[in-house]
């Protein structure tokens, strides 16, 4: 029987504002990776173990990858959940597995990680026709053939090997559709209201910006000097749309999940698409990170309109910061008010539309009183959710000390994206301002905000406004309680029941 490569998602935790029908979106790498692999590869299975999708544990993976015998097990894990990469990674080697890991955490400690000893080799960027290749260095057990490899590193004697970078791919339209077929795809969205049957797509990959705190844009960025440097790449609308179909009438798919850094970095591409979408009749609903001059761009051009006529109806955006200077800092390349105008377009113009914005704080000089201010600017922009994200050291990022490494992985369930609570904090007068902004903040902006939620004529926008405060006010009240009591348990990520089952 041909040797088999076996993707591998395996049990994680959970974050605490997502409900658990659609709490994980379906591994769109992976089946990228695999599609590649199984177009070039022709001797070789492969497939896709998605163990939270099928709510397994670990001793139920452990019992499956034990009756496969995989002989290459690939993973990608993001630093939150990098223990579960590592537990995986050992149970991989315990049955003869080559381990090939990659993605936006492994790729940016790659030393580290192979010097650990589970794993065999790290692909960093674009994995594609990477993987290829590796598999069949790997099959040929040739330093001297890895070597060849671009976008790779091994350990060879004991040394850390790295071989120059990949250069990106030219054309993103000749990929294969997605191996949607090796996932469990009828358990994503299953029992969600707010994401029936969802899928992730991409409509292209890289970023136009360069955020300082990102490592998305990074992930697929051009290598110039040494140093990555951020680049759009777009597919076509035609393959666009052909993939949407796909997706819809092969695989039952009724809600879409851009996963691009930015869906409306393109003027053009997206409302395409949307216009070629309605001229066939298809509107699926769909969610996208989105940037504010785009949103402003694109209702004058007329491309909002398309969009949101196709499905649109949950964007995120990236505002960060209510001060300049903090902007200036993250080098992010649009300013407060064009946040403002447009979400007070959403807001008129496109009331089904749910709006999220992410704020970053713990910058040096924050202060209590600057969290404050944050906060009331996050009330005054008319969203209809935002969220506050302790800046957080990712690998790739400047941010990031080589001293902050943990071979355990356990350092890195901080790295979570979630407010901690002031006792177990590195900041914690930002974080008892943030918490009792949240409990006692009670303006009239405030108020209208909820109300207008909680009241909306769009169905959609109610319920998901009353489950995130709902969640929201869980969060707050757990965070208070182990303020207030001393405790020192960190009570972030939620570990399911059947984690370890």
């Amino acid at each position: 029987m041909n040797e088999l490569f076996l993707f591998v998602r395996p049990p994680r935790p959970l974050w605490p504002f997502n409900g658990p029908a659609s709490a994980f979106w379906p591994p769109l790498a992976f089946a990228s990776l695999a599609a590649s692999l199984r177009a070039r590869v022709r001797d070789l299975r492969v497939a896709i173990l998605d163990a939270p999708a099928w709510q397994m544990g670990w001793r139920t993976l452990e019992g499956e990858i034990r009756r496969l015998q995989p002989a290459f097990v690939g993973m990608g894990e993001e630093a939150v959940s990098c223990v579960e990469g590592f537990r995986l990674a050992r149970l991989a080697k315990a049955v003869g597995a080559q381990v090939i890991a990659g993605g936006c955490f492994f790729s940016h400690v790659a030393p580290q990680v192979l010097q650990g000893g589970w794993v065999d080799a790290v692909v960093h960027g674009e994995g594609e026709i990477t993987i290829v290749e590796l598999v069949e260095a790997l099959r040929d057990s040739s330093a001297e053939t890895l070597s060849q490899v671009p976008g790779i590193s091994f350990i060879q004697d004991g040394q850390v090997i790295t071989t120059p970078s990949r250069p990106l791919l030219p054309d993103l339209d000749q990929l294969p559709f997605p191996a949607y077929d090796l996932l469990p795809t009828h358990r994503y969205g299953r029992h969600s209201r707010n994401h029936p049957d969802l899928a992730a797509i991409e409509l292209g990959r890289g970023c136009v910006g360069s955020c300082e705190f990102c490592v998305l844009w990074r992930q697929m960025a051009e290598m110039r000097g040494g140093q990555p440097a951020s680049r759009l790449r777009l597919k076509s609308p035609e393959r666009l749309v052909a993939e949407v179909e796909w997706l819809i009438q092969q695989h039952h798919r009724r809600y879409l999940g851009w996963v691009d850094p930015c869906f409306n970095a393109d003027s053009t591409v997206p409302a395409q698409m949307a216009e070629r979408l309605l001229k066939k009749d298809i509107r699926i609903g769909q969610s996208a990170w989105v940037r504010a001059d785009g949103i402003v761009r694109d209702a004058a051009s007329g491309a909002l309109n398309a969009c949101v006529e196709a499905g649109l109806n949950e964007i995120y955006l990236g505002i960060e910061r209510s001060d300049a200077e903090g902007l200036r800092t993250f080098r992010k390349s649009t300013r407060l008010e064009e946040v403002r105008t447009a979400l007070h377009l959403i807001a008129e113009q496109y009331p089904q539309v749910f709006t999220v914005g992410s704020f970053i704080y713990g910058l040096p000089g924050d202060t209590a009183a600057t969290l404050r201010a944050m906060y009331r600017v996050s009330v005054e922009l008319e969203l209809d959710k935002a969220f506050f994200i302790p800046l957080t050291p990712l690998p790739g990022t400047p941010y990031w000390r080589p001293e902050l490494w943990d071979p355990s992985g356990e350092r890195f369930r901080g790295f979570d994206f979630l407010p901690p609570s002031p006792r177990n904090s590195p900041h914690p007068a930002l974080e008892r301002a943030l918490l009792w902004s949240f409990v006692l903040d009670w303006n009239g902006a405030r108020l209208g905000s909820y109300l207008r939620g909680f009241f909306s004529a769009d169905s959609r926008r109610r319920r998901l406004t009353r489950r995130l405060f709902a969640r929201a006010t869980r969060f707050s009240a757990g965070r208070l309680r182990r303020a207030l009591s001393g405790s020192t348990t960190p009570g972030g990520m939620v570990f399911p029941k059947w984690y370890e089952s």
